[in-house]
């Protein structure tokens, strides 16, 4: 006796992550738009947080916070002898914040707000802000980023979150933009709740299809859209 397996040759629609920037003057007509896509959008760290959410507590598992901390997840302390920074989140839970998120005043990294973070040069692979934390664009105005949702309860609709940002260059020179972040509040549970201060902890990131110049007094909306089928 023999059984017939017919494949599944149905087309598999991967996530599909756009980005929207528009330049505006200083009397708010628009001076660019530029729009493009990431192919692989998603940061190690994240999808390190995504596999150690399914194997905790019976696995240990790193991540890498922005500034390169690593953070030893599901231990109750960091493996001995290490010579970088290092720190344990030992309790097998955490919450991602993007918006209105708690503590951040006193998180201790250069930019204190999580959200989408403008980088003057481009991301190398491995993609990670840790590796280019020292080229965040800071002497610019950054304003609290908003989210938005459109998930239809179909099947064969498109799910698609969408994080946008608005920025004024406040630095008196022109800026040159090569990239940008999207960055996340990261807090750990412990025996008594979430954290009070938050790691920061980058989960997605685009490489611009060219590098964008911002001039003096102008403003900036940046869009980082994600795109999921049903």
């Amino acid at each position: 006796m023999s059984v017939s397996v017919t494949r599944d040759r149905r087309p598999r629609i991967p996530l599909k992550a756009t980005y929207k920037i528009i330049i505006t003057n200083p009397d708010g007509s628009i001076a660019q738009v530029i729009e493009g896509k990431g192919e692989d959008p998603f940061t190690l760290s994240f999808l390190h947080l995504f596999y150690g959410s399914m194997v905790a507590p019976a696995l240990p598992i790193n991540v890498y916070d922005v500034a390169g901390t690593q953070l030893y997840l599901y231990t109750p302390m960091p493996p001995p002898g290490i010579p970088y920074p290092a720190a344990a989140v030992p309790y097998p839970g955490a919450v991602l914040c993007l918006v209105n998120c708690p503590g951040t005043p006193n998180a201790p990294y250069t930019l204190k707000l999580p959200g989408i973070w403008l980088f003057s040069s481009p991301f190398y692979n491995p993609p990670s802000v840790s590796g280019i934390y020292s080229y965040l664009i800071t002497p610019i105005t950054y304003y609290t980023p908003s989210i938005s949702t459109n998930m239809p309860a179909s099947i064969g609709a498109t799910n698609t979150i969408t994080i946008t940002q608005n920025f004024t260059n406040t630095s008196g020179s022109a800026i040159t933009v090569y990239s940008f972040a999207v960055v996340a509040a990261f807090y750990p549970v412990t025996s008594s709740g979430f954290a009070s201060t938050p790691y920061f902890v980058d989960i997605a990131y685009f490489n611009l299809s060219a590098p964008v110049v911002w001039s003096p007094a102008a403003g900036m909306t940046v869009q980082a859209s994600f795109q999921v089928p049903t």
